[in-house]
């Protein structure tokens, strides 16, 4: 094996080591974490490392070119260089303050300067700190949920339990495949991070639709939808959670159709079959008309107005998301063939 070779391995496995032990270190001991991450989503976290360390040498030995690069690696080989140009400067600060003169830093601070491909590992590593832990916490309460109502339709089929059965089944395929979208990446998959949302606005409508930003606005916003809301009469409630499946049916095929490229504020290839096949956007207004339908049971000014905040929100989700996916030139092409954003004929 030659040795330029050998040598990069070795980085991109000590960067992994490095920068996913960190990622460890955060979900064990920040106090967020400790407070609402399961046991079990802790001892997922630390078995997807555990696998790292065991499994990536072998990956990297077979898949690992001398010019390989990983998201550790990058986000590692940016921090040092601004590391190493902080230490520049500050040098010329001292010097110029002991020997009086004037020195120009404008070459020293343009050096600082991430490359994108730098900034892109940066930002999809806060992007895994945040999201994967979730996910993998929606995972585990939807599979447990799951398993103890199956365990109760067992012992009586004819209950009225399919509903709650089908809505977690759905809830459970959805979170499981985001967590595996943050969890890996890599060219084989298909799902290599191309770009990630660069704007703090587009950031801010992603992140506060999710905990613990979600509960803050709780406490200012009402929020009245309810998956097991029940209707005036039996026979509405069954027309209206036939629409709710329905519409959860298409938000979670568009995470299926996404596959390992799911993970939000992220660009990891453009998907074009169905559903986003009719609309740019299926899984947003699937979700926004789950919550008018729940909603309408309770409806009064309090309410109507805290959801058409969400909604307002997620509105401003699919304009950044535009922004952001239409620097790749094949979304373009995918806008000029898919035309509606969230209804067909309509927007």
């Amino acid at each position: 094996m030659e040795k330029q070779r050998l040598i990069r391995i070795i980085e991109l496995y000590l960067s992994g080591i490095l920068i996913y032990c960190l990622g460890i270190l955060i979900f064990r001991y920040f106090p967020y974490y400790q407070r609402i991450l399961h046991q079990q989503t802790q001892t997922i976290l630390l078995y997807l490392y555990l696998g790292y360390l065991i499994i990536a040498p072998f990956l990297y030995l077979i898949f690992a070119k001398a010019d390989s690069e990983n998201k550790p690696y990058l986000v590692l080989k940016g921090l040092k260089k601004v590391l190493l140009n902080l230490i520049i400067i500050l040098k010329k600060i001292k010097k110029e303050k002991s020997e009086e003169t004037n020195i120009n830093f404008k070459q020293d601070f343009k050096r600082i300067k991430l490359l994108k491909k730098e900034k892109v590992a940066f930002l999809f590593l806060l992007v895994k700190i945040f999201y994967l832990p979730l996910m993998i916490n929606f995972f585990y309460n939807n599979f447990n949920h799951l398993f103890n109502l199956k365990g109760q339709l067992d012992l009586n089929p004819w209950t009225a339990l399919w509903y709650p059965f089908i809505v977690t089944l759905m809830f459970a395929i959805d979170t499981g495949i985001f967590a595996v979208g943050y969890a890996f990446e890599s060219k084989r998959l298909k799902n290599v991070v191309k770009s990630v949302e660069p704007t703090l606005f587009g950031w801010f409508v992603a992140i506060v639709c999710y905990p613990p930003f979600n509960i803050w606005a709780g406490n200012y916003i009402p929020w009245g939808a309810n998956d097991y809301v029940l209707f005036s009469t039996p026979e509405i409630t069954i027309l209206a959670r036939v629409a709710v499946i329905f519409f959860l049916v298409i938000y979670v095929w568009a995470t299926v159709a996404l596959g390992f490229k799911a993970s939000n504020l992220t660009n990891r290839g453009i998907v074009t079959k169905f559903p986003y096949s009719v609309i740019r956007h299926p899984a947003y207004i699937s979700k926004n008309m789950i919550w008018w339908i729940t909603l309408l049971p309770v409806m009064g000014w309090k309410f109507a107005l805290g959801m058409f905040f969400w909604s307002v929100i997620y509105f401003f989700r699919v304009t950044t998301e535009e922004k952001h996916l239409s620097k790749d030139s094949d979304y373009i092409a995918y806008k000029k063939k898919v035309k509606w954003r969230l209804v067909p004929g309509v927007y």
